[in-house]
């Protein structure tokens, strides 16, 4: 029965994840639409698929190591009774982490002086991947996590 729960729970951060992390890629890749149709130009179907694959690719070099560090851990430990659980108190932390993981690593990689503005759209980007991922977790918890809440049954039932 632990064994169980245990693989329903890891199974609800892989919905949570790759929900998030799509999510995410569409509303990115939908602004290159909405500027293209701003501009007045028909949409380059081959940069739009080029620049999808780059996006998953750079997202996953944060994205799986945050979710086997942290998001795993958070998702069996944390209760399901708990206020983190709230969708609104979920996505800000979510957001505030995506944003202070992209952030931190702008500081350790870059030179640490002055941000250029795609260093900032990066930081705004962690933070939507961040709050989807929450998001998404929090709405599908009461699928893929045991409430508490509920008395258990005994073993001899």
């Amino acid at each position: 029965m632990v064994k169980r729960s245990i693989f329903r729970q890891l199974l609800g951060t892989v919905v949570a994840v790759l929900s998030g992390w799509l999510l995410s890629l569409l509303f990115i890749e939908s602004t290159y639409f909405v500027d293209a149709i701003r501009q007045r130009q028909a949409p380059d179907t081959g940069l739009l698929l080029g620049s999808t694959l780059l996006s998953i690719s750079f997202m996953a070099y944060f994205i799986i190591p945050v979710w086997l560090i942290a998001l795993i851990p958070l998702y069996l430990f944390v209760p399901s009774s708990s206020l983190l659980w709230r969708w609104p108190v979920c996505m800000l932390c979510g957001a505030a982490a995506g944003f202070l993981i992209m952030s931190g690593s702008f500081l350790v990689l870059g030179d640490g002086g002055s941000w250029s503005s795609g260093a900032w759209e990066f930081c705004g980007i962690g933070a939507l991947v961040g709050a989807a991922i929450c998001l998404i977790g929090s709405l599908t918890r009461r699928a893929f996590k045991p409430n508490h809440l509920t008395p258990m049954k005994s073993v001899n039932e």
